[in-house]
Order: structure tokens, then C-alpha cells, then sequence
């Protein structure tokens, strides 16, 4: 739990006969993470299994068909459990091409009903344009001794006038089709220049017609005839339709199911591409924990009929050595945090142990209501249940949100509330016996406070003369103790990588340190009777230390020490921020409502609801972001390296997979 697994890196040699029984093992298995061979003078790159191609064309055309479904995964997946199994590649085959011919024959209809009923709808609009224009379908065919024009234009007040004015011959009809005007003039060729400036003015579009030479006649008969005929290719469709959604339906979690499959036959099928070989023999490389060694090694044996050989390799520096963390249930949430940061690295510890403790503590502390920490708790339990994916990080803010009741407790806050009025007080107390005090506050009246242990708003210490605010105080208190934590984890960190000795100069040298700092601040306000140039000098000492421990760095990084302790003093700053808030929504923008009675009342709920939503989501942001800065930046960057590899099972499914 403390450090990852323990890592053995093995070879396997099997025949080529073999190969695929080996693979298949491996694939089901889901224990090994493999290493990808580089090709060698002795060693080349294996190759493909013989049905990775066909495999390979065959997940396309599954692809394309779980595209086209995507719609109704939701549906398919419903429908999982009633799927048979799938196990055969050539049932897999034989069923899939006969979906994608049903499918694809369907969409051709599909498609080309879709093409002729938009035909159909511009043949028809047009008909009615030329009905409406009160001419005939010959009316739009070119003529040699007549120019006409049929088309759109700005406005037809004074057009018509206009053309007549410039050609008095000239015949010109206008209508209104969806919100367009639509004109139709014609005249005698040797007046087409004077019309086409006129029609020019009036912003003029020609309307390109189809060839309605069939439509002799009435033109709106042809439109209503061809309406009717739309109307049945619309019903067509629609059974077109129905017939795609019900093989969507029927066929839809077979199809993602295949897909699924076949993405794992194809990486069965490719997985020599990661191997090395010889003619007769392929050469696997790869990690497996040590607990599980000897499965594997007794399942590869008996797949490959004992014609197998397995071995444990050396571990050279240079390996890259996968990370499969070991934390119990609760601890295993807080993985999350490292993977968004970075695993340890092998030899290190893992720190998400700590961060179980120090995590929700953190955040706790600075939410600290027992309102808002159940608020939350639903809140993140909720989305736990409708959100899979995130679990870890849902699982982890919970625990996050317990802390935050128990602090709500300790802080005696209830949505910002620590106190009822008098009245309220006395009646809470003499009919349900609840455990609340009398006490004045800082405007002289008497209130009854909810029990608590530390009053966060209001509570002080005195320090060397000053009055600070005691969750300050407290604060910095925790981030000496969880800075030296670091350094101590650091020190064993130290000892592993390089030797006590590396380990005591860089780490043993804050601590003398900061002793050098308190001896000094301590001298100089008279606290102790130690005159503060011997604090100095083990501050030279300690700096000397520094140097040859961890170089230049060391001593550029001093001042950081003390930096990284105030940094703490957020836990108690952003604590006061919220309750702040709270305090200001309660009494001074909803009380002043609640007071006048009646109507009033109704603004002051939807203030308080309004009010504490945006306070929560600020509490949920805020102690999230700074709890996370503090362990990255002031806890990880005493003693955390990190940079490890994850561990990748071969066979593994995907996170997109799941």
C-alpha cells in the first residue's frame, strides 16, 4: 500500500506454431504488460497473425455501421445481456455483411426517395409560381423575337409603370411567393436594353425553371396533381424510415457488441508487430506483478503444451519500470490525484495513503458547515450514481464531504448560521432540549449559539503581542507540521535513491534550519536566553548543508520553506471567505426580508437559496483547487518525484471502451 507493486520483467520464447494459442492466453489473461521489441540484426519485427487484414476490413465496415447507430447505443446497450456471445469470426462476418447489405439498401431508397421528393417539392413551387403569374409553362422557353424575364426583384411599386413607360407593348404580370417578389415581363427584343435597366434598378434575379415542357395546360392542376404525388413519396419515406430505425433496433447491440470484439481480435491479430522473431521461434518481453508470475507462467505452459520457455530477465536502470499502485478500498479513490499528477516512480513511495488523510482534512476544514457538507454529500452522491466514469473523484469528495460536517460541527455552522435569536433560542431549547447557549455577540444582543469548539468567524489567538484570527493560526500550525512531514518523507526518499549521506545534506538540513530560524526569532523577541548570532550561525550551517546536499538550488530554495508554511494559512483564509459570504447573505441581504413579514418572506427564501447555491459552488471550487495546490506544490515538492509509467495489461479494455 505504501509503494506500488512489485514488478517482474520476464521473456517468453514460443514457437511460431504456438503463437497464437500464446497470444490468446496473454489477451484473456489481462495480467502482462508488454514491451515493444525494436528490430535487431538477430531479432526482426514480427509479423501480423494471417487474419489481421481480413480482421482490419472488417472493423471498418463494423465502424461504419455502429456510425450510422450511434443514435440508439443507449438502446443497444439495454439490450447487452441478451446478446449471445460472440466467438466465431466467421459468424461475425457472415452476420455483419448481411446488416450492412440491409442497411445499405435501405439507405439507397432512402437516399434516392430523399432526392426526388426534393424534385418533387421545387417542381411543384414552381407551378405555383407560374400559376400565380397567370402564364403558361411554355411561357419560360426562349423565343427569337420576344426577350423574357421571370425572376425575383426588390419591390413593384411603379415597376409595372415603369416597364410600360419604356415599352408600352410590353406585358408584365408580379406576384408574392414566400415572401418574395416575383415578376414576369415580355417584351420585343429591341427594347430588351431600356427593360434590363429598369429591371436592373429593381434589383432583379432571374429564377431558373426546370424543363416543364410535360406540364402543359393549367399549371395549378399539374401543382395539385404533383402535391398528391409528394404526399405518397413522404409516406414512403416515412415506412423507409421506420424499416431503418427497426434494424437500428434489432441489430444495433449486435453491431456494437461485434465492434468490441473485433477491436480486441484485431489487437490479438497485430500483437507480433510488438514481438521479436527468428524463423521458428518469437521472443515476448514484457512486466507481469510479482504475485501474479506464476499464473502466468502455468497458463502459458499449458497453452503452449509445455513447449514454452519463460524466464525472469535482469531489471537494468535504464528500464522503464510500469506502476500498478496496491491501495485498499477507501485509499483507492484517491489514486485519481496522481494520475492527474503523476505516478510515483517505482522505487518511491505512493502518497495517496496520505492524501485519504490530508485531502478531505484540508478541504473540510476550509468548507467546515454542516449544511453545506450535506448538501454536497447528496450532491456527489447523486452524480456518483449517474456518472460512472468518475467514481474515483466522486468517491474521494464524498469522504470530502463527512469531513466537512465534522468541521460544520466543530465551527457550530449551519448554512452560515451560528446563532438563533433570543426567542427562537428559548423555544428550540425548552421543547427540544437542544444543547444551545446564551451569549451576547459584538452588537450587545443575547443569542443562542449552536455548540461548537472553535468559533471560526470571530475566534483569536494572542501571539508575541498580536491578536491574530485563531483558523489562521491554526493553519499555519498544520502547514509547519505537513511541510516537515514532506521533508521527513523526503529523507527516505533520499536513502532509497542515493545513500543516507546524499539523504542527510538535503534533507536534515531544513531541519536544522528551521531551528536556526525559531533560535533567532525566539533571541531576538526574548523568549529565550540565547543571544541571536548562534541562531545565525546554524542558519549558516544549515545553508552550508544545503550546498552540498542539493548544490546552488538549495540555496536559491530557503526563503521557500517559510513561503510554503504561509501558503498553509489559505486553510484558514478561504474558511473565513466562505462563512463571510454566508454571514452576508443570511443577515444582511435576506433578514432585512424575513423581518417585514408577509411577501417578503417569499424574496428572502429565494435569496437564501440563491445566495448559498453560489456559496456552495465557490466552496465546492475553491477548497478543491487550493487542497490540490497544496499537495502538489508545498507537500510534493519535499519529497515526490514521480514520473512513473502506468501499467497496461495487455487485453485490458480501454477507457473509451467501457
Amino acid at each position: 500500500m505504501i509503494q506500488p507493486k512489485s514488478m517482474t520483467k520476464i521473456r517468453v520464447v514460443t514457437p511460431q506454431t504456438k503463437l497464437p494459442k500464446v497470444i490468446e492466453t496473454l489477451h484473456a489473461l489481462k495480467i502482462m504488460h508488454l514491451l515493444d521489441h525494436k528490430k535487431t540484426q538477430i531479432l526482426d519485427i514480427g509479423k501480423p497473425l494471417p487474419n489481421a487484414e481480413e480482421t482490419a476490413a472488417l472493423i471498418l465496415k463494423t465502424q461504419t455501421l455502429c456510425a450510422a447507430f450511434e443514435q440508439n447505443k443507449k438502446n443497444s446497450e439495454t439490450k447487452k445481456n441478451k446478446q449471445k456471445k460472440i466467438t466465431d469470426f466467421h459468424d461475425v462476418k457472415q452476420k455483419i455483411e448481411e446488416i450492412a447489405y440491409a442497411w445499405n439498401a435501405i439507405h439507397e431508397k432512402k437516399s434516392s426517395l430523399v432526392t426526388l421528393i426534393a424534385e418533387k417539392k421545387e417542381i411543384v413551387m414552381q407551378l405555383k409560381i407560374i400559376a400565380a403569374l397567370d402564364i403558361d409553362t411554355d411561357a419560360i422557353l426562349p423565343y427569337k423575337t420576344l426577350a423574357t424575364y421571370i425572376g425575383t426583384v426588390a419591390a413593384k411599386d411603379g415597376f409595372e409603370k415603369e416597364i410600360q413607360h419604356a415599352a408600352k407593348e410590353s406585358i408584365v404580370k408580379t406576384t408574392t411567393e414566400k415572401q418574395k417578389i416575383f415578376a414576369a415581363v415580355f417584351t420585343a427584343k429591341k427594347h430588351s436594353t431600356k427593360i434590363e435597366k429598369i429591371l436592373e434598378k429593381y434589383k432583379y434575379k432571374q429564377y431558373l425553371f426546370k424543363n416543364l415542357s410535360l406540364y402543359d395546360g393549367f399549371s395549378e392542376q399539374h401543382a395539385e396533381k404533383e402535391e398528391l404525388l409528394l404526399q405518397l413519396l413522404e409516406k414512403d419515406l416515412l415506412q423507409i424510415e421506420a424499416e431503418a430505425q427497426k434494424i437500428k433496433l434489432q441489430e444495433g447491440s449486435y453491431v456494437h457488441a461485434a465492434e468490441k470484439w473485433l477491436q480486441k481480435e484485431v489487437e490479438k491479430a497485430e500483437a507480433p508487430l510488438r514481438f521479436g522473431e527468428t524463423k521458428h521461434a518469437c521472443i515476448i518481453e514484457g512486466w507481469v506483478t510479482k504475485q501474479e508470475y506464476q499464473n502466468l507462467k502455468k497458463s502459458l505452459e499449458n497453452a503452449a503444451e509445455e513447449k514454452i520457455h519463460i524466464e525472469i530477465t535482469e531489471i537494468r536502470k535504464t528500464d522503464k519500470i510500469p506502476i500498478v499502485l496496491d491501495n485498499i478500498l477507501f485509499v483507492k479513490p484517491y489514486e485519481f490525484f496522481l494520475n492527474l499528477y503523476t505516478l510515483p516512480n517505482y522505487k518511491e513511495m505512493d502518497p495517496s495513503f496520505l492524501m485519504f488523510f490530508s485531502f478531505p482534512f484540508f478541504f473540510g476544514l476550509m468548507l467546515g458547515d454542516v449544511g453545506y457538507g450535506l448538501v454536497t454529500l447528496l450532491l456527489f452522491a447523486v452524480l456518483w450514481w449517474k456518472m460512472k466514469k468518475t467514481r474515483n473523484l466522486l468517491t474521494a469528495m464524498m469522504f470530502c464531504a463527512i469531513v466537512t460536517i465534522f468541521f460544520g460541527f466543530v465551527f457550530g455552522e449551519y448554512f452560515g448560521f451560528e446563532h438563533v435569536s433570543e426567542e427562537t433560542g428559548k423555544y428550540l431549547v425548552e421543547q427540544y432540549k437542544l444543547p444551545l447557549h446564551q451569549e451576547i455577540i459584538h452588537n450587545g444582543e443575547l443569542v443562542y449559539s449552536f455548540p461548537r469548539i472553535i468559533n471560526r468567524l470571530h475566534g483569536e489567538i494572542e501571539m508575541f503581542g498580536n491578536t491574530l484570527p485563531a483558523v489562521l493560526v491554526i493553519g499555519g500550525i498544520i502547514g509547519f507540521i505537513h511541510v516537515n512531514l514532506g521533508l521527513f518523507l523526503g529523507f527516505i526518499n533520499e536513502i532509497v535513491f542515493h545513500g543516507f549521506k546524499h539523504a542527510f545534506f538535503a534533507k536534515i538540513s531544513w531541519y536544522v534550519l528551521e531551528l536556526g530560524v525559531a533560535v533567532t526569532v525566539l533571541s531576538k523577541i526574548n523568549l529565550i536566553a540565547i543571544h541571536w548570532l548562534y541562531g545565525f550561525g546554524v542558519i549558516l550551517f544549515a545553508a552550508g548543508m544545503l550546498f552540498i546536499g542539493e548544490g546552488i538550488q538549495g540555496i536559491v530554495e530557503i526563503p521557500g520553506i517559510l513561503t510554503n508554511i504561509l501558503s498553509y494559512l489559505r486553510l484558514g483564509a478561504v474558511g473565513l471567505s466562505s462563512v463571510g459570504l454566508a454571514v452576508v447573505i443570511n443577515e444582511n441581504l435576506a433578514m432585512p426580508f424575513l423581518e417585514k413579514g408577509g411577501l417578503y418572506i417569499i424574496i428572502a427564501v429565494c435569496i437564501l437559496i440563491v445566495g448559498h447555491l453560489i456559496n456552495i459552488a465557490l466552496g465546492i471550487l475553491g477548497p478543491f483547487l487550493h487542497s490540490l495546490r497544496l499537495h502538489y506544490v508545498e507537500f510534493f515538492s519535499k519529497f515526490y518525484k514521480g514520473g512513473g509509467i502506468p501499467f497496461v495489461a495487455f487485453g485490458e479494455e480501454k477507457e473509451s471502451e467501457n
